[in-house]
């Protein structure tokens, strides 16, 4: 009996291993700024908002604090040059990648909650990715509180795609006007 045990205790603890997310750090030598990343699927992601100061981003409401707990957010043009050399902002097929391995893993409905971060929105953040509600801006600023904009590095005719996670629970891709304000996360180059 005591053999079944540790066998079970075993199994769990190597079942809790695999379940954790596989987190680390990068730092950005522009400002010097560090980002907790994590591997979704086999790519790594910051697990954070970059808040790195370019023209052509802001912070929400122009209050420095809104930057420390969110991030910045950036037109299309600068969320381009928002990653630090060895990452990028992720394409379409990347996001969608990214969108895949967490529907599958959770379910549509339940994915909304995992990406959700557990001490700035109501989530369980199950991922380490830590999505805040950093809102957008468009000729305002909208939503802080309510929903996450990414933009995409995929863009036609001047404009650009976003993914939104917003109410009631969908994480979609919309085609998005290039002057609009949406967060950034980078991916490491591969």
């Amino acid at each position: 009996m005591k053999t079944f045990h540790f066998l079970l205790l075993t199994l769990c603890l190597a079942m809790l291993a695999w379940a954790a997310p596989k987190t680390g750090s990068m730092r950005d030598s522009r400002d010097g700024r560090s980002y907790r990343t994590v591997v979704i699927g086999s790519i790594t992601w910051t697990a954070e908002n970059i808040s790195y100061k370019i023209s052509g981003s802001e912070c929400y409401d122009g209050k420095a604090e809104n930057c420390t707990k969110y991030g910045r957010l950036y037109t299309f043009e600068a969320a381009t040059k928002a990653c630090p050399s060895g990452w990028h902002l992720p394409e379409n097929d990347e996001w969608k990648r990214f969108r895949t391995f967490i529907e599958d893993s959770d379910g549509k409905e339940a994915a909304w909650v995992s990406l959700k971060s557990r001490d700035k929105w109501d989530g369980s953040d199950r991922y380490g990715f830590d999505v805040v509600p950093a809102g957008r801006a468009t000729d305002e600023f909208l939503d802080l509180g309510v929903s996450a904009h990414f933009w995409s590095a995929t863009s036609e005719d001047g404009d650009a795609y976003g993914w939104h996670l917003a109410p009631p629970g969908d994480f979609t891709m919309d085609f998005d006007v290039s002057s609009n304000m949406y967060s950034v996360r980078c991916v490491k180059d591969y």
